[in-house]
């Protein structure tokens, strides 16, 4: 699993369970321990998926430091007119050729090699709208494994019904990444293509998939609640048409039983 990374994917399943730091100030420290489970795709692309148990842990305090699976440890403050921005250290797991318990990664893509894992700078900056809506834009800049190359993604999140016991929302995401990325994680070098079953491919940066997440709260109690998520992407532009892409829609749901303190 890519852990601390707002990239795609399989992080998205934390963002719907609604453990990444909200944008409005916290007033006071917020703990979050929780045992998740469901089902993702082993990679993006794949027409596989994998069964995925695993806790997490999340804070966010009042001077705006926050760590969460999605958005790592960093920091968030608050400017006028409803503006937030913030700054986060993270890291990506990258993918491997063979299938991995919770890691990115499929033995369909068997000599295509591993995309090494990175340190990333993740730069978020975004604003409250009228109806509780949310607009942010996150940059993912590596610097580690740096020819990777960049990733981001625009997102507008908002409710859809609201109850003192239950909540819904839901959040569209845009992905795009530079032509390194785009070579990276769609891609097929000559030599892949010697070492593996995938004709060469060379595809172009710009934006890659399109996402949508449903995400339903039942709180039990001030310190207990049920997150649940279900979510669909799907690829375009060059990466859908990467030989590598088993399936251009990917499908993920997420159920998570969260203690808050």
């Amino acid at each position: 699993m890519r852990l601390f990374v707002s990239s795609p994917l399989l992080p998205l399943m934390l963002l719907g369970l609604g453990l990444a730091g909200h944008p409005t100030a916290q007033a006071e420290n917020v703990y979050l321990l929780s045992l998740a489970g469901g089902v993702t795709p082993r990679y993006e692309g794949s027409r596989d998926y994998q069964p995925v148990v695993l806790p997490v842990i999340a804070a966010e305090f009042d001077n705006g430091v926050f760590l969460n699976p999605l958005e790592g440890l960093g920091y968030r403050t608050q400017f006028s007119h409803g503006v937030f921005a913030s700054v986060a250290l993270g890291y990506d797991d990258g993918r491997s050729d063979e299938d991995r318990y919770l890691l990115p990664g499929s033995d369909h893509l068997k000599g295509m090699g591993d995309v090494p894992g990175s340190t990333l700078v993740l730069l978020q900056i975004g604003v409250r709208l009228p109806g509780d809506l949310s607009l942010s834009a996150t940059l993912d800049q590596p610097i580690t494994e740096t020819g990777r190359g960049w990733g981001g993604r625009v997102d507008l999140a908002g409710p859809v019904w609201s109850k003192p016991s239950n909540q819904i929302s839901l959040t569209g995401s845009v992905h795009a990444g530079s032509d390194r990325y785009a070579q990276t994680f769609f891609g097929v070098t000559d030599r892949q293509a010697a070492n593996s079953r995938f004709d060469a491919y060379t595809p172009r940066g710009g934006v890659d998939s399109l996402r949508l997440t449903i995400d339903w709260t039942h709180v039990f109690t001030p310190h207990w609640m049920v997150k649940t998520t279900g979510g669909v992407s799907r690829l375009v532009g060059d990466a859908a048409d990467s030989p590598i892409v088993q399936s251009k829609e990917n499908y993920l749901a997420m159920t998570a039983l969260v203690y808050r303190f």
